[in-house]
């Protein structure tokens, strides 16, 4: 026991950057980041897809414990805006980016909710997650597991990125986009630029933008005055993200770093999905749809068919790049008018999103 006439040890002063911390983290638990340790968001699994409900909401909350909207944005909160400060101010390793990585890109697939507050939260989360992974992680410390976290994230965001493959820019006024005003186009394709060059992350992009685009197709088609004229626009809009993601692609491409999109399949893809809904939108020629019924050695191709007497266009979905070659071999025999003008629509949105791609604003 020591005696009443010892000397008091001295208190150890804390440093002010860790008081700052705690002070921040304590209403908010799960600050174990900061020393490099795992982060473990209560309710997230990060080996659970991330398009996973339960993932989802568990990291909507944790990056955004309180806040309002205001005129359908999303407005941080104390706790919200103390969240991210000590986030930012971590002391990160490999699995915690991943573990945080895997929450943003959860969150992300929520910027479509049906309840605007939380689209709103979502879509903020997303350009704070866009900021904080160009600001605070540099392009060596990317893992494989990040970098596929990120492009889930990113191709959650396609109505910018196809905005930024055709030319638009995220800061023009008026804002045309909803993360106008939260992040900027070189935020958006650094991290692009970033995450490309792995081909699962890649694969990602591609094959979402394909979806995202064939999806525009059929929701612009039905109400179309000039079916022709919409189809080849949709197409060309298609190509110009395609030749975008190619063309950051090759950006991002050289010191063992591969290049991970496949311009000729892709295009493949393109021209043969376009031939598809061509036909079926009732473009093409008696004797292109004959040919699909008589052009293969005599007989029809794998993916004609006939619905109740009338000739029908069947595709694999998605459509692959195997399975595309079959289209264009038809093609190949007919030459149609339509088919034609489709592939130089695809051709011109290809190289114009390519060049886009060329000169994409990423920091390096």
């Amino acid at each position: 026991m020591r005696s009443e006439a010892s000397t008091p040890r001295p208190r150890r002063r804390l440093p002010a950057a860790l008081i700052t911390l705690l002070l921040a983290c304590a209403p908010l638990v799960a600050c174990a980041h900061y020393f490099g340790s795992e982060l473990d968001i209560p309710g997230l699994d990060p080996g659970t897809a991330s398009s996973d409900q339960g993932n989802a909401r568990a990291a909507l909350d944790y990056l955004t414990p309180d806040g309002e909207t205001s005129d359908g944005k999303w407005m941080p909160g104390e706790q919200t805006q103390q969240r991210w400060e000590a986030l930012e101010e971590g002391h990160w390793n490999s699995t915690s980016l991943e573990e945080l990585t895997a929450a943003m890109a959860a969150v992300s697939t929520m910027r479509t909710d049906q309840d605007e507050q939380t689209a709103a939260k979502a879509t903020w989360i997303v350009a704070k997650s866009m900021e904080f992974a160009v600001g605070q992680v540099p392009l060596k410390d990317y893992t494989s597991t990040m970098k596929q976290n990120l492009a889930a994230l990113l191709a959650n965001s396609p109505k910018e990125l196809a905005g930024l493959a055709s030319g638009d820019s995220l800061d023009a006024s008026p804002p045309g986009y909803d993360l106008s005003g939260l992040v900027t186009d070189t935020q958006f394709e650094t991290v692009l630029y970033r995450v490309i060059d792995d081909e699962n992350a890649a694969d990602t992009l591609v094959t979402t933008m394909l979806q995202y685009h064939h999806d525009q197709v059929g929701s612009n088609m039905p109400t179309a005055t000039n079916l022709e004229a919409t189809l080849r626009g949709n197409y060309r809009n298609a190509a110009m993200t395609m030749g975008y993601l190619d063309g950051i692609a090759e950006l991002r491409a050289g010191d063992n770093t591969p290049d991970t999109v496949d311009g000729a399949d892709i295009d493949t893809v393109l021209r043969a999905q376009a031939y598809v809904d061509a036909a079926n939108y009732g473009l093409l020629s008696d004797a292109t749809m004959e040919a699909a019924a008589t052009g293969n050695n005599g007989g029809p191709f794998s993916f004609y068919t006939e619905v109740d007497g009338q000739p029908t266009i069947t595709a694999p979905d998605p459509m692959t790049p195997q399975a595309a070659h079959e289209y264009i071999n038809w093609e190949d025999l007919v030459h149609d008018s339509v088919m034609n003008s489709l592939d130089t629509e695809i051709n011109a949105g290809y190289s114009l999103g390519y060049d886009e791609g060329q000169a994409a604003k990423a920091i390096k």
